[in-house]
Protein backbone atom coordinates (compact mmCIF):
# COMPACT_ATOMS: atom_id res chain seq x y z
CA UNK A 1 0.00 0.00 0.00
CA UNK A 2 1.34 3.18 -0.42
CA UNK A 3 2.33 5.48 2.04
CA UNK A 4 0.06 8.56 2.73
CA UNK A 5 2.12 12.15 2.13
CA UNK A 6 1.90 12.64 5.83
CA UNK A 7 3.12 8.90 6.74
CA UNK A 8 5.94 9.56 3.81
CA UNK A 9 7.21 12.78 5.07
CA UNK A 10 7.12 11.53 9.21
CA UNK A 11 9.57 8.47 7.55
CA UNK A 12 12.18 11.00 6.53
CA UNK A 13 12.25 12.82 9.51
CA UNK A 14 12.07 9.80 11.34
CA UNK A 15 15.48 8.46 9.60
CA UNK A 16 17.43 11.26 9.13
CA UNK A 17 16.56 13.23 12.49
CA UNK A 18 16.32 12.30 15.86
CA UNK A 19 13.03 13.93 16.87
CA UNK A 20 10.34 11.57 17.52
CA UNK A 21 7.46 11.55 14.50
CA UNK A 22 6.01 8.13 14.37
CA UNK A 23 7.30 7.14 11.73
CA UNK A 24 8.91 4.03 10.14
CA UNK A 25 12.24 5.21 9.38
CA UNK A 26 12.60 3.47 6.79
CA UNK A 27 10.42 4.80 3.89
CA UNK A 28 12.27 7.23 1.09
CA UNK A 29 9.29 7.49 -1.66
CA UNK A 30 9.27 11.06 -0.62
CA UNK A 31 12.80 11.62 -0.93
CA UNK A 32 12.42 14.95 -3.10
CA UNK A 33 11.19 16.05 0.55
CA UNK A 34 15.04 15.86 2.17
CA UNK A 35 16.38 19.44 1.05
CA UNK A 36 12.70 21.18 1.45
CA UNK A 37 11.33 19.65 4.78
CA UNK A 38 14.13 18.00 6.69
CA UNK A 39 16.83 20.00 5.75
CA UNK A 40 15.44 23.32 7.20
CA UNK A 41 14.63 20.88 10.94
CA UNK A 42 18.31 19.90 11.10
CA UNK A 43 19.66 23.28 9.39
CA UNK A 44 16.93 25.22 12.04
CA UNK A 45 18.45 23.51 15.01
CA UNK A 46 22.04 24.55 13.92
CA UNK A 47 20.68 27.96 13.44
CA UNK A 48 18.76 28.54 16.56
CA UNK A 49 21.75 28.12 18.80
CA UNK A 50 23.56 30.74 16.75
CA UNK A 51 21.31 33.05 16.69
CA UNK A 52 21.27 32.46 20.29
CA UNK A 53 24.62 32.11 21.35
CA UNK A 54 26.85 33.27 18.39
CA UNK A 55 29.04 30.46 19.09
CA UNK A 56 29.72 27.59 15.60
CA UNK A 57 30.95 25.33 17.84
CA UNK A 58 27.72 25.09 19.69
CA UNK A 59 25.66 25.33 16.38
CA UNK A 60 27.54 22.99 14.71
CA UNK A 61 26.99 20.00 17.42
CA UNK A 62 23.69 20.96 17.97
CA UNK A 63 23.04 20.35 14.44
CA UNK A 64 24.75 16.95 14.02
CA UNK A 65 22.75 16.16 17.53
CA UNK A 66 19.70 16.95 15.56
CA UNK A 67 20.54 14.60 13.11
CA UNK A 68 20.68 11.36 15.76
CA UNK A 69 24.43 11.29 14.54
CA UNK A 70 23.05 9.26 11.71
CA UNK A 71 25.62 9.60 9.31
CA UNK A 72 29.08 9.76 11.37
CA UNK A 73 28.63 6.19 11.18
CA UNK A 74 29.23 6.12 7.31
CA UNK A 75 31.81 8.63 7.58
CA UNK A 76 33.76 6.53 9.17
CA UNK A 77 33.21 3.14 8.19
CA UNK A 78 33.91 4.78 4.72
CA UNK A 79 37.44 6.47 5.46
CA UNK A 80 38.13 2.95 7.22
CA UNK A 81 37.41 1.09 3.43
CA UNK A 82 39.40 3.81 1.95
CA UNK A 83 42.66 2.34 3.64
CA UNK A 84 42.06 -1.20 2.44
CA UNK A 85 43.08 -1.47 -1.19
CA UNK A 86 41.51 -5.00 -1.79
CA UNK A 87 38.14 -4.36 -2.59
CA UNK A 88 36.18 -7.37 -0.94
CA UNK A 89 38.20 -6.86 2.09
CA UNK A 90 37.46 -2.45 1.91
CA UNK A 91 33.06 -3.47 1.58
CA UNK A 92 33.95 -5.83 4.66
CA UNK A 93 35.25 -3.48 6.62
CA UNK A 94 32.13 -1.12 5.91
CA UNK A 95 30.54 -3.88 8.31
CA UNK A 96 33.22 -4.36 11.01
CA UNK A 97 32.36 -2.04 13.90
CA UNK A 98 36.28 -2.83 15.19
CA UNK A 99 38.23 -0.86 12.66
CA UNK A 100 39.07 2.47 13.51
CA UNK A 101 42.49 4.96 13.20
CA UNK A 102 40.85 6.04 9.84
CA UNK A 103 37.19 6.17 11.12
CA UNK A 104 38.51 8.55 14.17
CA UNK A 105 40.64 10.60 12.26
CA UNK A 106 38.02 11.52 9.88
CA UNK A 107 35.21 11.79 12.28
CA UNK A 108 37.29 14.25 13.97
CA UNK A 109 38.73 16.30 11.30
CA UNK A 110 34.50 16.77 10.39
CA UNK A 111 33.61 17.95 13.52
CA UNK A 112 36.78 20.24 14.39
CA UNK A 113 36.36 21.91 10.95
CA UNK A 114 32.45 22.13 11.12
CA UNK A 115 32.65 23.70 14.56
CA UNK A 116 35.12 26.39 13.24
CA UNK A 117 32.65 26.87 10.38
CA UNK A 118 33.38 30.23 8.53
CA UNK A 119 29.51 31.16 8.69
CA UNK A 120 28.02 34.52 8.06
CA UNK A 121 24.20 33.69 9.20
CA UNK A 122 22.16 31.46 10.68
CA UNK A 123 20.74 30.92 7.21
CA UNK A 124 23.83 29.07 6.33
CA UNK A 125 23.06 26.13 8.63
CA UNK A 126 19.72 25.45 6.51
CA UNK A 127 21.65 25.92 3.38
CA UNK A 128 24.28 23.45 4.38
CA UNK A 129 21.67 20.90 4.80
CA UNK A 130 19.47 21.65 1.59
CA UNK A 131 23.31 21.63 -0.14
CA UNK A 132 24.30 18.42 1.41
CA UNK A 133 20.61 16.40 1.53
CA UNK A 134 20.25 17.86 -2.49
CA UNK A 135 23.86 16.34 -3.26
CA UNK A 136 23.16 12.92 -2.06
CA UNK A 137 19.66 12.30 -3.69
CA UNK A 138 21.33 13.46 -6.98
CA UNK A 139 24.86 11.38 -6.59
CA UNK A 140 22.08 8.30 -5.52
CA UNK A 141 20.45 8.90 -8.49
CA UNK A 142 23.46 8.00 -10.49
CA UNK A 143 24.87 5.60 -8.70
CA UNK A 144 24.78 1.17 -9.01
CA UNK A 145 24.32 0.07 -5.11
CA UNK A 146 26.81 -2.78 -4.62
CA UNK A 147 24.59 -4.60 -2.60
CA UNK A 148 20.53 -4.56 -1.61
CA UNK A 149 19.92 -2.81 1.64
CA UNK A 150 18.59 0.80 2.73
CA UNK A 151 21.36 2.53 0.18
CA UNK A 152 19.43 0.54 -2.56
CA UNK A 153 16.39 2.03 -1.51
CA UNK A 154 17.65 5.48 -1.63
CA UNK A 155 19.33 5.08 -5.13
CA UNK A 156 15.74 3.39 -6.40
CA UNK A 157 13.71 6.28 -5.58
CA UNK A 158 16.61 8.63 -6.15
CA UNK A 159 16.58 7.72 -9.75
CA UNK A 160 12.90 8.93 -10.04
CA UNK A 161 13.08 11.82 -7.24
CA UNK A 162 16.54 13.69 -8.09
CA UNK A 163 15.31 16.23 -10.67
CA UNK A 164 13.12 17.86 -7.81
CA UNK A 165 15.75 18.48 -5.71
CA UNK A 166 17.55 20.33 -8.28
CA UNK A 167 15.86 23.99 -7.02
CA UNK A 168 16.97 23.37 -3.56
CA UNK A 169 20.37 22.61 -4.77
CA UNK A 170 20.22 25.97 -7.20
CA UNK A 171 18.97 28.17 -4.10
CA UNK A 172 21.83 26.86 -1.99
CA UNK A 173 24.27 27.36 -4.78
CA UNK A 174 23.22 31.06 -5.23
CA UNK A 175 23.47 31.99 -1.29
CA UNK A 176 27.44 30.60 -1.36
CA UNK A 177 28.41 30.14 -4.71
CA UNK A 178 32.38 29.95 -4.19
CA UNK A 179 31.64 28.19 -0.92
CA UNK A 180 29.20 25.60 -3.02
CA UNK A 181 31.76 25.60 -6.77
CA UNK A 182 34.30 24.18 -3.90
CA UNK A 183 32.19 21.81 -1.78
CA UNK A 184 30.84 19.75 -5.05
CA UNK A 185 34.11 19.31 -6.07
CA UNK A 186 35.69 17.95 -2.95
CA UNK A 187 32.24 16.17 -2.07
CA UNK A 188 32.57 14.31 -5.86
CA UNK A 189 36.21 14.06 -5.88
CA UNK A 190 35.65 11.73 -2.44
CA UNK A 191 32.33 10.36 -3.39
CA UNK A 192 33.84 9.17 -6.93
CA UNK A 193 36.87 8.08 -5.53
CA UNK A 194 34.99 5.89 -2.80
CA UNK A 195 32.55 4.77 -5.48
CA UNK A 196 35.22 3.40 -7.72
CA UNK A 197 37.15 2.11 -4.80
CA UNK A 198 34.10 -0.40 -3.54
CA UNK A 199 32.55 -0.85 -6.90
CA UNK A 200 29.57 0.86 -5.76
CA UNK A 201 27.67 2.90 -3.03
CA UNK A 202 25.73 1.58 -0.14
CA UNK A 203 24.19 3.58 3.03
CA UNK A 204 27.35 4.32 4.51
CA UNK A 205 28.86 5.84 1.57
CA UNK A 206 26.13 8.29 1.12
CA UNK A 207 26.46 9.31 5.12
CA UNK A 208 30.00 9.66 4.32
CA UNK A 209 28.77 12.55 1.41
CA UNK A 210 26.10 14.21 3.19
CA UNK A 211 28.45 14.53 6.38
CA UNK A 212 31.51 16.13 4.04
CA UNK A 213 29.43 17.74 1.69
CA UNK A 214 27.85 19.88 4.70
CA UNK A 215 31.41 20.33 6.28
CA UNK A 216 32.55 21.51 3.13
CA UNK A 217 29.73 24.02 2.52
CA UNK A 218 29.95 25.69 5.48
CA UNK A 219 33.76 25.78 5.81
Amino acid sequence: MKPSAAMCVRDLLSFFTIFPTRGRGLGFQCLWALPYLVAPVVGGVGAIVYIATGDTRLAYLALLLATGLNHIDGLADAADALMVRDRAKARAVLEDPHRGAAAIFAVVVAVVLGMSAHVGSWLDYIAAEMFSKSLAVVAAGFSKPFKPGLGADFAKNARRQWPAVIPAMAVAVYLRPITAAIALAVSLLFYIAAYRHLGGMNGDLLGALLEISRVAYLY
